[in-house]
């Protein structure tokens, strides 16, 4: 009868601690599930970001953007023979 006694309690008690543990583990799975769902939303959030940074930063937008709100004109490339002449003039200014 005491073996008996005893044998119940052991399984009690070990029921009681595996109950414990199924909650903490069903704790630590929403937890896990919260984590999937966040991680989830930023990387969709990163793409579009990134998305949007191509498009924004494409040469096409770039230079529309330039023409609208910039006077900008593209410069033209001297050659060194008018470079070393220009270097010669301001010299001779100062």
């Amino acid at each position: 009868m005491k073996k008996l006694i005893m044998l119940l309690s052991v399984f009690s008690i070990l029921f009681i601690l595996l109950t414990f543990l199924q909650n903490k583990l069903e704790v630590i799975d929403a937890k896990i599930e919260n984590l999937h769902y966040e991680n989830n939303k930023l990387e969709h959030e990163l793409n579009f970001i990134k998305t949007e940074w191509e498009y924004i930063n494409s040469p096409a937008n770039i230079a529309l953007l330039t023409e609208n709100y910039f006077d900008h004109r593209p410069a033209e490339l001297i050659n060194i023979e008018d470079f070393i002449k220009f270097i010669l003039n301001t010299e001779e200014v100062k």
